[in-house]
């Protein structure tokens, strides 16, 4: 009887589909609840349900009870996701397409929408979630990751803030133009895009090259920047061997870079955590259909080798080094580590502590280079908290005379 229910569910997704809301959405969602599958075909203003066939964009796997709280609008589909309740295979960015294309009652649970925000000649794709009066929040994804990346945190950080989820230029389904791709560059295009939406300030949080991007926008224009939170930041490296060869080698060789073995990419993704049976099996899976779906575009293997040529080679002492910039960085900062990080050693937090004594620096036990994935409920309470202590609407103090007022040490 519930299969029953279920595959008439399914089957009356036309009826509910907002065609205005498709924008030219070409895609077969394969959806799958416990044993009932069929197939969600959307070609632009059209939608229609057909027996599973051939090879689906996206793939969506959950069970019974949670698809009919999805229905009943108890629950969104990313909510389901975070909760490790729904299973997503093929191309994330698809998926994420879906379900604002559905009409859903509202009942509490999470919504948001897919948005192509035109910046000049590029596009940024966002996923925007959360209150509008909520005080803004960008997110800034890692070297080779997605907007994706911040899912198993976003439903909680939605709840409180107007969350703008991109894909930076370059990655992603965002523009791959030519351009220098190092964290000036970047930050300026990440400004155009707050003009874009018309933000006059923001909170920032960023993941790995995220958290350079999001570092150099405070450094910039910090008064357009509320607060950072950096989770294990990329930063200048003092010691660079083999820097003549990176500077000399140009990222266009990248394009010549084709097939990536899936085992390579996975064994990738589970090094880059400290005990890698801790995440969710499916979310390797996940994480590795998206990564391979981007690589195969000969403009994002440009932009990744370029970003990567950049964060290798960036000038760290000097005037106008790294260090010496972030010396004078003011906006209130919130700076993680994982101790056990095999990318950016969390010795770099004793660096930051020591020529940024304001910021907050904490060393994360048993965690590597993606907090937010790891150890999502702590990374949400954390950023939450931080958040909420340099608001908009907090009583802003001297980022020197703070750093006075209490004592300068990591906290662990």
């Amino acid at each position: 009887m519930q299969g029953g229910s279920v595959a008439a569910s399914i089957e009356a997704l036309p009826e509910k589909f907002r065609a205005g809301s498709a924008q030219g959405t070409k895609a077969r969602f394969r959806i799958k609840v416990d044993r009932i599958k069929r197939d969600v075909v959307i070609d632009g203003m059209n939608c229609k349900v057909e027996a599973a066939k051939g090879k689906a964009d996206s793939e969506i796997h959950t069970d019974a009870e949670t698809w009919f709280k999805m229905e009943a609008g108890l629950v969104s589909g990313t909510e389901a996701f975070a909760g490790g309740r729904l299973v997503v295979r093929g191309s994330i960015q698809k998926t994420l397409l879906f379900e604002p294309l559905f009409d859903r009652p509202d009942a509490g649970a999470l919504k948001h929408t897919i948005e192509d925000v035109k910046v000049g000649r590029l596009h940024f794709s966002t996923l925007v979630a959360g209150p509008e009066d909520g005080e803004p929040l960008l997110l800034l994804h890692g070297l080779g990751a997605t907007k994706a990346s911040w899912l198993t945190i976003l439903p909680d950080l939605a709840k409180t803030y107007r969350v703008y989820a991109i894909d930076l230029p370059g990655f992603g389904s965002s523009s791959k133009p030519r351009g220098r791709y190092d964290a000036r560059w970047f930050a300026r295009n990440v400004f155009n895009f707050m003009d874009s939406v018309g933000l006059k300030a923001a909170h920032l949080g960023g993941n790995s090259m995220g958290g350079r991007i999001a570092q150099e926008m405070a450094m910039m224009d910090p008064k357009r920047i509320t607060s950072l939170a950096c989770l294990c930041p990329a930063t200048a490296f003092s010691k660079r061997p083999g820097l003549w060869l990176a500077k000399t080698l140009r990222p266009e060789l990248g394009i010549a870079a084709g097939y990536m073995p899936r085992s390579r990419v996975i064994g990738g993704l589970r090094d880059m955590f400290a005990k890698a049976s801790k995440v969710d099996p499916d979310w390797y899976e996940a994480a590795c259909d998206d990564f391979l779906r981007t690589w195969r575009d000969p403009r994002a293997r440009m932009a990744f080798f370029a970003a990567a040529r950049q964060i290798y080679i960036e000038e760290p002492h000097g005037e106008r080094g790294f260090w010496a910039r972030l010396e004078a960085m003011r906006p209130p900062a919130l700076y993680v580590y994982g101790k056990q990080d095999p990318i950016i050693s969390c010795d770099f937090g004793r660096r930051v502590q020591k020529f940024l004594p304001a910021a907050t620096v904490e060393l994360w036990d048993n965690c590597g280079h993606v907090p937010q994935v790891e150890y999502p409920d702590k990374t949400a309470r954390r950023l939450l908290r931080f958040y909420g202590e340099n608001g908009a609407s907090t009583k802003a103090r001297p980022a020197r005379k703070a750093a006075s007022a209490r004592r300068s040490a990591i906290a662990r």
